[in-house]
């Protein structure tokens, strides 16, 4: 289990995945996500499976559990590069605005301290479609640097939408946690 101030990581189990699966559905979370279809329990368990087989693995998933050890979301590294040593973050609430509050900083916290601190990588980065503002102010605060835009990316709601990928490098990681 990885512990924040507010929330704590642990592994997700089978038993989660019914939930996982609404949540992804939900049009306000599938709306901010590449996948663009509805999701059954056949890709959920199909996907689950995927995660557990590979070695090393390509993505290392967490459910994110409140104060009371209720699931509240789900987060994790994916499309991991071991060989040049960077990740992807990726990471849900099931709340509305979950990208203002108190848990989502604690989350992504968590997740630079395993990836650099634990995992020993060089980059953590974030791809954010411009449909969803409240995540791009996030990693703002979170002093993620925008590296640029990939134009007209993703079709949602009848029309094109930007694409802006976000990084932290280790170095900076480490400058902004010195004690």
């Amino acid at each position: 289990m990885l512990e924040g101030k507010l929330v704590k990581l642990r592994a997700l189990e089978e038993d989660d995945l019914h939930i996982l699966r609404d949540w992804r559905n939900n049009k306000d979370i599938r709306i901010m996500t590449r996948e663009y279809r509805l999701l059954n329990m056949i890709n959920q368990k199909k996907w689950f499976e995927t995660t557990h087989k590979e070695n090393p693995p390509s993505i290392i998933m967490f459910g994110i559990l409140n104060n009371k050890d209720k699931l509240i979301g789900v987060c994790g590294l994916t499309y991991i590069d071991w060989k040049n040593k960077h990740a992807e973050i990726s990471c849900y609430i099931a709340k509305k605005n979950w990208q203002e509050s108190k848990e989502a900083i604690d989350t992504i916290s968590i997740l630079m301290k395993y990836g650099f601190e634990e995992l020993n990588l060089h980059r953590l980065w974030v791809e954010i479609f411009s449909i969803a503002k409240k995540n791009v102010e996030l990693f703002h605060k979170l002093k993620f640097i925008n590296e640029g835009k990939l134009r007209q990316k993703l079709w949602r709601n009848g029309e094109w939408w930007d694409s802006y990928i976000f990084s932290k490098l280790s170095t900076e990681y480490r400058l902004e946690n010195r004690k």
